[in-house]
C-alpha cells in the first residue's frame, strides 16, 4: 500500500470517526436543556474551526501548485478550472466567496510557515486559526482590512494591532473583529489618505451573478467619491419613505413634494425594491439619451427568444382578450418567463428574430470568411446562451466562436461547426490538448479530455447553458423568434397576428430574417 492510500484510509476513518460523534453530539437535540444546547454548539463549531483550518492548509497548497506562474500547466488549469478559487469550489461545494477565504488564509499560513513576510506578520492570528481559536471568517477579515498595510506601517506597532486582533478573535464573532480590523488599518494608515484613496477607487467593481431560482445577485464595491453620486441619486428617489411626513398648508396648492408623498403611502414596493427600480429606470434613461459617450455602438438591450408556436399562441389570445400559455427566456436567465411578457418587450421594441427555414441572410458561408459573421453570433448565442464549456457561466457577451474543426486544417465557418466558449476556456482549449467533438444530434457537443490527463475517460456532454436551446428541440417548436428591446426602439409588428411559416423539422441551414408577422 503507497503513501497516499494509508493517507486516504486514515482520512476516511476520521471522517467516519467524526459522523458518528456529530450524529450522536446532535441527537434528540430536543430534550436538551437551554445551556446544553449551547454548549455543544460551541463544542461543535469548535470542531467546525479546526476542519476550517484543514482545509485552508489544503486550499493553500492547491493555489500554490495553480499560481499565475504556472500558466495552463498548474493544478487548477489542468483540471479545467480558471483559477484555484474555482477548483476549491467546486471540491468543496462552496460559494465562490468561501473558497476565496481559504485560499487566502490558507496562503498565508503556508507564507507564515516558509518565513515569509506577507504571513509572518499575523502569525498571531494564524496560529489561532490552526488551533481552532480563531474563525476562519475573522482570520480571514483581518487579513483583507491590513494586509494591504502591512508592508508600510512600523513593524512593532503592527505587531500590537496583530496581537490585540488575535485576542479579541478568540471572544468576539467575525463580524466584529472584521470591523476592527478595518478601523485599525485606518488608525496604522493617517498618513496616507490620499493613497488609500486611490486604493480604494481601484478596488471599485460591480458583478452580476445568477441566483438557482433565476434572480440575479449584484455584488459590488463602490469607492468613497462613487458612492456618492449613486447613494445621493437613490435617496432622492426613496425620500418621501425615508425623510417622513411633508408638512405644506393646503392654501398653497398641489406641491412636487406633497404629490410624490401621496403616491408613497399607495405604493407597495418597500424601499429596497424601490431603490432597485430606481436605477433600472436611470439606465434606461441613459440608454434613451447616450449619444454614444457611454455605451458607444452597442446600446443596452433586452434580449428575448421564445418559439414561434409559443409567440403565436400569445398573439392569439391576446386578440381574444385572454391569456396564453407559451413561454419565452431572457438571454440573461435560465428561468422563463410568459410570452405575454416577450410579446410586451417587443411592442415597445425594435425585433431581430432569428427564423429557422425562412428565406433571407443564410448562416453558413463555409469556406468563404475565417471569422464569424455578426448574424452568426447572434444564433450561436441563442442556441449556446454562453460558454458551454461545462460548469461556466459566462454570458454570450463575454465569449469566443471556436472552430471546431480548426479553419487552418480546412474547417468550415458555419454554424453546426462553432460553438460558444469564453476567452479563458478557449485558451485552454487550444493550449492544453482538449477537444470539442459534434454529436449525431444538431447543437449537441462533447468535450474530450486531453489524452495526457486521461486517456481513458468519458466525454464530457457540453448542454448549452439556456434551456430555450433544449426547448428549440422540441416537437412544434423548431422557429425561434428572438426580439431585441433596445431603449426607445419604435413599436414593431408583433402588435398583430404572427404569419411567419414554421421552420421545417430537421432544418440543416438555419436562416436570418428582419422581421416577423
Amino acid at each position: 500500500m503507497t503513501g497516499d492510500e494509508r493517507n486516504t484510509d486514515a482520512c476516511e476513518s476520521a471522517a467516519s470517526l467524526l459522523s458518528g460523534a456529530l450524529a450522536i453530539v446532535a441527537g434528540d437535540v430536543r430534550a436538551l436543556s437551554d445551556a446544553e444546547v449551547q454548549r455543544r454548539l460551541v463544542e461543535v463549531a469548535r470542531l467546525n474551526r479546526l476542519a476550517d483550518a484543514a482545509a485552508a492548509r489544503l486550499a493553500g497548497e492547491i493555489a500554490s501548485r495553480s499560481g499565475h506562474s504556472s500558466g495552463h500547466s498548474g493544478l487548477a488549469a489542468r483540471q479545467g478550472y480558471r483559477n484555484a478559487e474555482s477548483l476549491v469550489r467546486e471540491l468543496c461545494r462552496s460559494s465562490y466567496r468561501e473558497a476565496a477565504a481559504l485560499v487566502r488564509v490558507g496562503s498565508a499560513i503556508a507564507d507564515a510557515a516558509d518565513g515569509g513576510n506577507a504571513g509572518k506578520g499575523f502569525s498571531p492570528v494564524l496560529n489561532g486559526v490552526l488551533g481552532g481559536d480563531i474563525a476562519l471568517d475573522a482570520a480571514d477579515g483581518v487579513l483583507r482590512a491590513l494586509g494591504p498595510v502591512a508592508g508600510e506601517a512600523e513593524p512593532s506597532e503592527f505587531g500590537l494591532v496583530v496581537g490585540a486582533l488575535a485576542r479579541e478573535s478568540r471572544t468576539s464573532h467575525a463580524d466584529a473583529v472584521t470591523r476592527m480590523a478595518g478601523a485599525a488599518r485606518d488608525m496604522l494608515d493617517r498618513a496616507g489618505i490620499a493613497e488609500r484613496e486611490h486604493r480604494l477607487r481601484a478596488r471599485r467593481f460591480l458583478r452580476i451573478g445568477p441566483e438557482i431560482d433565476g434572480m440575479r445577485r449584484l455584488t459590488g464595491l463602490l469607492d468613497p467619491e462613487s458612492a456618492a453620486i449613486i447613494v445621493s441619486a437613490v435617496d432622492a428617489v426613496t425620500a418621501p419613505r425615508r425623510g417622513g411626513p411633508r408638512f405644506a398648508h393646503p392654501s398653497d396648492g398641489p406641491s412636487t413634494d406633497g404629490l410624490r408623498a401621496g403616491a408613497a403611502e399607495t405604493d407597495i414596493r418597500s424601499v429596497e425594491q424601490l431603490a432597485l427600480d430606481s436605477v433600472v429606470e436611470m439606465v434606461r434613461i441613459a440608454g434613451e439619451t447616450d449619444t454614444g459617450r457611454v455605451f458607444g455602438m452597442s446600446r443596452p438591450a433586452v434580449r428575448v427568444s421564445v418559439a414561434y408556436a409559443d409567440l403565436r399562441s400569445e398573439l392569439e389570445a391576446a386578440d381574444q382578450l385572454g391569456a396564453g400559455s407559451g413561454i419565452a427566456f431572457l438571454e440573461t436567465s435560465t428561468v422563463p418567463v410568459s410570452a405575454a411578457t416577450a410579446r410586451r418587450i417587443a411592442c415597445n421594441a425594435g425585433v431581430l428574430p432569428i427564423v429557422f427555414g425562412g428565406e433571407s441572410e443564410i448562416l453558413d458561408v463555409g469556406r468563404t470568411r475565417r471569422l464569424f459573421t455578426g448574424a452568426q453570433r447572434v444564433a450561436l448565442a441563442a442556441r449556446d446562451g454562453g460558454c458551454r464549456w461545462p460548469g461556466c457561466d459566462r454570458p454570450p457577451s463575454w465569449t469566443e466562436a471556436h472552430h471546431i474543426d480548426p479553419w487552418a486544417a480546412g474547417g468550415r465557418t458555419d454554424l453546426a461547426d462553432g460553438v460558444l466558449l469564453c476567452r479563458h476556456h478557449h485558451l485552454l482549449l487550444h493550449n492544453n490538448g482538449w477537444r470539442v467533438v459534434k454529436e449525431a444530434a444538431p447543437g449537441e457537443f462533447t468535450l474530450i479530455r486531453p489524452s495526457s490527463m486521461d486517456s481513458e475517460s468519458q466525454p464530457i456532454p457540453m448542454p448549452p447553458r439556456h434551456p430555450r436551446a433544449s426547448r428549440a428541440r422540441e416537437p412544434n417548436t423548431a422557429p425561434q423568434v428572438r426580439a431585441t428591446s433596445s431603449p426607445g426602439g419604435a413599436p414593431s409588428s408583433l402588435r398583430g397576428r404572427a404569419s411567419t411559416p414554421p421552420g421545417r423539422a430537421g432544418t440543416v441551414r438555419p436562416t436570418f430574417s428582419s422581421r416577423v408577422g
